[in-house]
Parts: C-alpha cells; structure tokens; sequence
C-alpha cells in the first residue's frame, strides 16, 4: 500500500503542486492504471476550462497565485499551452488564485508573430478576468476560423 508521502512525492513529480485539489477536481478518480503508460510515469492533465467560439479555444487553467506569478506552471504543461497556441485556434489563460480561491492574476499565452508569446497580467480580481474573457469571446464572434 502507498504510503502518504510517497503519494504526496509521486503528485509532485507529476506536477500536481495542490494534491487535494486535485483529488477533489477529479472526483477522486485516480489514473493510476495508467501509470507506466506514458515515459516519465506522466498522467493525463486535467483540463480546468475550455470554450469554443468561432472554431477559436479558450483553455482556462487555475493555479495557487505563487505558481502563476513566479512563472512556475510544471514544464509539461507549458509545452501543452504552446502547442495548443501554435496551432492558432487557442489562447491559454492561466490565473493565479488565492486561499479563497479568487484571482489574483494572470499569464495569457497567445500566438503573436506565428509563435506562442505569453503576458503577465500582475493584479486583477473575478471582474477583470470575466472582463477579459468577455473581450476574447467578442474577437472570436467577429473572426471566425
């Protein structure tokens, strides 16, 4: 049987930085049959948001606030949202949240000059990050794919 802190290793190496939230995000559903699958013992990602519109994506990803204002997203991850952008279909908005699960800011990873290009967003709240989905949601409506 797993011990506690080898869960708690095994999460971390996987980049799982909030195991219990993740827990709680899955249903408590682990991947664990597929351990051993995929190199590197990775297991799929979970997906927190996404929106289509226009044949555009929008990939929404919550993260603790540190993670995401000190540009320590896992690097597999990263390399999803890039890939995901390179296509031109998708823009990647990652927010930082607090305790109370509110936005504190964001990183956007959008395709500018045909590679993916990220802004920091230092401060916002709820309302700026609805405002800014609500600005993407009417670019896609006007330039549809």
């Amino acid at each position: 049987m797993m011990e506690i802190q080898d869960f708690l290793d095994s999460a971390y190496e996987s980049g799982i930085r909030d195991p219990v939230k993740w827990m709680q995000s899955r249903g408590l559903q682990m991947f664990h049959w597929l351990k051993g699958a995929f190199p590197r013992n990775i297991l799929p990602s979970d997906c927190d948001g996404e929106v289509e519109i226009g044949g555009h994506f929008l990939r929404l990803e919550f993260k603790s606030e540190g993670l995401v204002k000190y540009n320590q997203i896992p690097k597999g991850q990263m390399r999803q949202f890039r890939a995901l952008v390179k296509t031109g279909i998708f823009t990647v908005f990652v927010a930082g949240h607090d305790q109370r699960g509110e936005v504190t800011c964001l990183r956007i990873i959008s395709k500018k000059n045909g590679k993916p290009s990220e802004k920091y967003i230092e401060e916002i709240d709820n309302d700026g990050m609805h405002q800014l989905c609500k600005q993407w949601a009417q670019q896609a409506t006007k330039n549809p794919c």
